[in-house]
């Protein structure tokens, strides 16, 4: 067989393999970093307390209550997904904004507002939690 043809096939077959493996590569790693997450809840957990940390460093995540609530940082209430206002909310006197979890969390005594003394609810809002 002709040199030039060799190398030809070679090169063919050698750029076919790379590239077979760069297309398999994103869905084994994919699906290694699903399995890794489906085993091991407690990572997702403390990844995302880790999340809130460096959130509370920004000034961007203020809750009032430890450990943090997640319904704000998840977007499940009325901030910006990864922020919590609720200790303001406390401060300015706004119980409305304050999220269900935090209250939850003010309830069992949960409360680490920087305004300690506000960490009673307000029975009108509340309806009598306290």
């Amino acid at each position: 067989m002709d040199k030039k043809l060799s190398f030809f096939l070679f090169s063919l077959f050698f750029i076919l393999i790379v590239n077979t493996i760069i297309l398999i590569k994103p869905s084994i790693t994919g699906n290694i970093i699903k399995d890794q997450v489906s085993q091991d809840p407690e990572k997702v957990i403390e990844n995302l307390y880790d999340a809130i940390e460096i959130a509370e460093e920004k000034g961007e995540y203020k809750c009032c209550i430890e450990p943090a609530c997640t319904m704000c940082y998840l977007g499940h209430w009325k901030f910006e997904k990864g922020t919590c206002y609720c200790d303001d909310a406390i401060r300015e006197g706004r119980d409305e904004d304050i999220c269900p979890e935090c209250v939850k969390g003010i309830e069992k005594g949960f409360c680490k507002s920087t305004k300690q003394e506000e960490c009673e609810l307000d029975k009108k809002t509340f309806g009598g939690l306290n």
